[in-house]
């Protein structure tokens, strides 16, 4: 994974351009080339396309004198459409766009650009909220929350690579949440199934924590300064628990896999990762891998259950 061609879309405005401090951020650590781009609408067009024109060139030369690589590029139509087909086009390896940070979340989500690329693209994605005052460009602090599954792993080579060979610390989050036991009602079961609920979530707790630290000993081995956290939570808490460590470890990022499909879809509904976005007032790089990556763990809580009550009986 790299960080070689970073595209930036522009539109004029101040809130499009919060996202040039981050962008400048990486392109000095990666060594990235920065293509600004702007989207001229079909009414006007040579006008507007002088104007972006002369302002993307005005933003490169400013970029290129502060030693960043930068060029400009420019389209005409829908802004999202020409945004993600030069990006799939031009073999990008980074999206970096500023969004308007609504705090209510449909506000976020119909109708914007920053949506729209989402979707119509699997090249990763840096949102940068324009309220973010209090954002640390260099991205000192990173927060990558993993499930134990190839999915939420496939976020792992794009904190590597920012973090390795760096001051920058990658802080590894699981969120133990407890497994899913029957229910007995008022008859009465020794041990009882609440029993066999807290044992099987310590015991996963215990295999979480094993496996972060594997994780761990895997990008220590990339030259990566790492630690990890694992706590426990109930199912309804993983938005909170994730949101209160990136406060008590004053997080400047969250890199984190998340689903993207065209149309509505599970990503826009309830998804961890979509109310992360819609709180974290912070820059967020949502990795969308492959659809074959299967999105969960694979029967880690069956294995554990099924192995605690052939023990059990």
């Amino acid at each position: 994974m790299t960080y070689k061609r970073i595209l930036v879309p522009l539109d004029g405005s101040e809130i499009a351009e919060k996202a040039l401090p981050f962008v400048k951020s990486v392109a000095q650590l990666k060594n990235s080339n920065v293509i600004l781009f702007a989207v001229s609408l079909t009414v006007f067009a040579d006008r507007r396309d002088r104007l972006f024109t002369s302002y993307l060139e005005v933003t490169a030369k400013e970029l290129n004198e502060e030693g960043i690589k930068a060029t400009t590029a420019s389209s005409y139509g829908d802004v999202a459409r020409e945004i993600v087909k030069y990006a799939n086009d031009n073999k990008i390896d980074l999206i970096v766009m500023a969004t308007h940070g609504y705090s209510r979340a449909k506000q976020w989500m119909f109708g914007s650009i920053t949506q729209k690329v989402l979707y119509g693209t699997s090249i990763p994605v840096l949102l940068i909220k324009s309220k973010s005052a209090d954002a640390s460009v260099e991205f000192n602090r990173i927060l990558l929350p993993l499930d134990g599954s190839p999915f939420s792993e496939s976020a792992l080579p794009y904190a590597v690579e920012l973090a390795k060979n760096t001051k920058k610390e990658v802080l590894l989050l699981h969120i133990c949440e407890p497994p899913i036991v029957p229910s007995y009602g008022s008859r009465p079961i020794s041990p009882t199934w609440k029993k066999y609920r807290d044992d099987m979530w310590s015991e996963t707790e215990g295999l979480s924590t094993n496996y972060l630290k594997n994780t761990m000993a895997l990008l220590k081995k990339k030259k990566v300064k790492v630690k990890s956290r694992v706590i426990k939570a109930q199912t309804s808490e993983v938005t909170k628990t994730i949101m209160q460590v990136a406060r008590e470890e004053n997080i400047d990022l969250i890199i984190m896999a998340a689903r993207g499909r065209s149309g509505v879809s599970s990503w826009v509904y309830g998804s961890t990762a979509n109310k992360i976005v819609d709180e974290f007032s912070k820059p967020i790089l949502l990795i969308r891998p492959a659809t074959s990556i299967p999105p969960a763990p694979q029967n880690l809580l069956d294995d554990i259950w099924q192995g605690y009550i052939a023990r059990k009986t």
